[in-house]
């Protein structure tokens, strides 16, 4: 059974799966933060919700600083958002 496009907008919309995905999303934050914090990063993580203009909800979880993520010639990659996601 295919799911019409008014359900899927309710399911988006709902407030139990968007606090859901704020939940996961604030924990893998945090762990990315603490992982930075422990190899002296200084980038600052947070998370931004919404629903893109398709009707999808989403919540990204961002640092200031791409340079430790990815790394440069100068400053070392830590790759915190990156480990945090992979982590259980």
């Amino acid at each position: 059974m295919a799911m019409s496009k008014k359900m899927f907008d309710q399911i988006n919309r709902n407030r139990q799966v968007r606090a859901h995905l704020m939940k996961v999303a604030r924990a893998k934050a945090a762990r990315a933060q603490a992982i930075t914090n422990a190899e002296g990063g200084k980038a600052r993580i947070t998370v931004k919700s919404g629903i893109r203009p398709g009707g999808r909800a989403y919540v990204n979880i961002v640092s200031d600083s791409p340079i430790e993520e990815y790394g440069s010639e100068s400053t070392p990659r830590i790759r915190a958002l990156g480990r945090a996601i992979r982590e259980a």
